[in-house]
C-alpha cells in the first residue's frame, strides 16, 4: 500500500511556475540578461545556485552569484506577497481522499521555507501537511534524491510505500533516484519537462489511476 504522499509546491500544489518566469524574465532584462524561455524553463525545479552559477558563466556577471540568488528571494517573497493564489484545481479533493485514507501527507520544495509558509497560508492548506521540508534543509537539492529520502526517513517509512508527486523533469529524476514511485502532474505553465521517467502521468487531481494508488 501506498501510505506516504510528498508533494513538490511548485507548479504542482500551485501554478507558480509562469508567475516566477515571468517575473524572472522581466528581471533579467534590467541585468542585461538575454536569456531564450525554452532554456529558462530547462532550470524548472533545480536549485538557485545550480541555476545562477549557468548564469554567471554564460552571461559573465560581474557579482557573486550568492548576491543574485539573495535578490532573487527578496522578489519572489514580494512578488507572492502581492498575489490572490489559488490552489491547483482538484488538490483539495485528492488532499482530503488522503486524510480520510489515514495517509501521510508531505511537502517536498526547492523553495525557501518562509516562501513555503507564505504560499500555504495563502492557499489555507498548511494543516494537510504532517511535515514539510525545504530546499534550505538538505546540502545537495533536486535532481538529487536527498530531499526526498529525508522524508522517508523522517516518517521511517520505506522507499516502496511512498508517492511522489512532481511536475519537473529535475523533481521526477530525483524521485526515482530516491526508489520511489513517481506521478508526473502535467502543467503546461512548467515548461517542455520530460515527464517520461515518471511511473505515472496526470494532467489533473481527478485521474482515477492516482486514487487507486492508495489500494496498491
Amino acid at each position: 500500500m501506498k501510505n506516504l504522499f510528498i508533494f513538490d509546491m511548485d507548479g504542482v500544489i500551485l501554478d507558480s511556475e509562469k508567475i516566477y518566469l515571468d517575473m524572472n524574465q522581466k528581471w533579467f532584462h534590467e541585468l542585461g540578461i538575454n536569456l531564450p524561455i525554452h532554456i529558462h524553463q530547462n532550470y524548472v525545479g533545480i536549485s538557485a545556485k545550480i541555476f545562477w552559477n549557468f548564469l554567471k558563466s554564460e552571461f559573465k556577471l560581474k557579482d557573486d552569484i550568492e548576491y543574485y540568488i539573495e535578490l532573487e528571494k527578496e522578489l519572489k517573497f514580494k512578488t507572492l506577497s502581492s498575489l490572490d493564489l489559488k490552489p491547483t484545481e482538484y488538490l483539495i479533493d485528492f488532499l482530503d481522499f488522503l486524510k480520510m485514507k489515514q495517509c501521510k501527507i508531505a511537502l517536498a520544495s526547492s523553495s525557501l521555507r518562509k516562501n513555503i509558509n507564505l504560499i500555504l497560508s495563502k492557499l489555507k492548506i498548511s494543516e494537510y501537511f504532517d511535515f514539510i521540508i525545504s530546499g534550505e534543509d538538505v546540502v545537495l537539492g533536486k535532481p538529487n534524491p536527498d530531499i526526498f529520502l529525508k522524508v522517508s526517513e523522517y516518517f521511517e517509512c520505506n522507499v516502496d510505500h511512498c508517492v511522489v508527486i512532481e511536475d519537473s523533469t529535475n523533481g521526477i529524476k530525483a524521485a526515482k533516484a530516491a526508489n520511489m514511485f513517481c506521478i508526473a502532474y502535467y502543467n503546461p505553465n512548467s515548461g517542455n519537462q520530460d515527464l517520461t521517467q515518471a511511473d505515472l502521468i496526470i494532467n489533473n487531481f481527478r485521474d482515477k489511476k492516482i486514487f487507486e494508488l492508495v489500494k496498491v
